[in-house]
């Protein structure tokens, strides 16, 4: 937003009260015919309607001056002007994956998962669930132990981007089948949230890099996460694999990008690369992070609630999400995150990590195992 004081220099807005004064000052200089400029009289009441229009009139010019730039565009008027450079906002889609059904006894009979068929997680701190629609039908075969269904998010959104062993409910109980999980590698198309004014704005400004003769790290970068599922992008143009190479490492929303998003990325990066350029574009690299930690507390909720509490505390500390430093975790952070999210924490003490954590740039630090130890006071 266009600071307060320039507006207030370009299109200043009156009070209300000063504004009567010096209307009423004026009229009477005039020699206006009315002269009962008292409150509850009737050309006083219509004076005040016409001075409230002015004063809204001008915080609208105010608003509509705010919004004619792109740098302090927002919302829609953002979409109008980031269209003037060839933007236009990411939209939100959901996720795509595979969950697989298994069974200890490859005997029995074969089970058909009817297309529509719903699977869940379990339900978190809040009660809330994630619920996954199967988009094709599949089969578990008579003398075959496990059988991947295709699923996709009921909505959209990057919140389904669960990891490893999360969705392990089915709705309707399913005859025959022993397990239900979601593996490592589950996810075959990532759910996004719709892009933020911040990341379009970004896009949009760094359209200037793409007049250069040459491609240059920005042109690199804005080609990449204009692509649907790309959270962010990085160009090293420093001849990383030798003279004229470029690597362009790609974070999609939930961490490690697919092979199919990097295959989007790639015919999106080969379209304004140059005749002689040799680019590598990767997925940035997930390391899970164990954490350990030892909450002091007078809470009188059970000893499960609170470490139910600290885990997902901790989830949304590491989650996949924009501004976050990806390659970075400080244990001043984990304290700070459990402080303030959870008022009945007199102390959390950290074992794990042992110091702060800072790997390379193509590294994407998540939550690994969750430790919570509860002190009583």
């Amino acid at each position: 937003m266009i600071d307060k004081a320039i507006l207030d220099e370009v299109l200043p807005v009156p009070e209300l009260e000063t504004l009567k004064e010096e209307k009423i000052a004026e009229l009477k200089e005039e020699g206006f015919a009315i002269t009962n400029f008292h409150s509850g009289g009737v050309f006083y009441t219509l004076l005040l309607i016409v001075l409230r229009i002015k004063i809204e009139f001008t915080e609208l010019l105010r608003a509509i001056l705010n919004n004619m730039t792109l740098t302090h565009s927002t919302g829609a008027w953002l979409d109008i002007k980031a269209a003037d450079y060839g933007k236009k906002r990411k939209k939100a889609q959901k996720t795509q994956g595979l969950v697989t059904l298994s069974r200890t006894n490859d005997q029995g009979e074969a089970v058909k998962i009817e297309k529509g068929h719903i699977f869940k997680t379990q339900k978190d701190i809040n009660g809330e669930e994630l619920r996954f629609f199967a988009i094709e039908a599949a089969v578990l075969q008579k003398g075959s132990r496990s059988v991947d269904v295709l699923v996709e998010a009921e909505k959209e959104g990057s919140r389904y981007n669960v990891p490893e062993g999360q969705i392990t409910r089915s709705l309707t109980f399913l005859n025959g089948i022993d397990g239900i999980s979601n593996g490592e590698d589950w996810i075959v198309r990532e759910g996004s949230d719709t892009e933020d004014d911040e990341g379009l704005r970004t896009r949009a400004l760094r359209s200037w890099s793409e007049l250069a003769a040459r491609s240059i790290e920005d042109t690199f970068i804005n080609a990449a996460e204009a692509v649907q599922g790309v959270l962010f992008a990085q160009a090293d143009c420093d001849h990383p694999r030798g003279q004229g190479t470029v690597d362009v490492i790609v974070t999609g929303t939930a961490g490690e990008a697919t092979e199919g998003l990097l295959d989007e990325v790639r015919e999106a990066v080969d379209k304004i690369a140059g005749p002689y350029d040799n680019i590598l574009v990767k997925s940035s690299e997930t390391v899970p992070q164990d954490i350990a930690v030892t909450v002091s507390t007078s809470d009188v909720s059970s000893e499960e609630e609170i470490k139910e509490r600290i885990s997902s505390i901790l989830s949304e500390l590491l989650a996949v999400r924009k501004g976050r430093r990806f390659n970075e975790l400080r244990r001043s952070d984990i304290n700070f995150a459990i402080r303030s999210s959870y008022s009945a924490a007199t102390n959390a003490e950290i074992t794990a990590p042992a110091e702060d954590v800072v790997l390379g740039k193509d590294k994407v630090i998540t939550l690994g195992a969750v430790s919570v130890t509860v002190r009583r006071e």
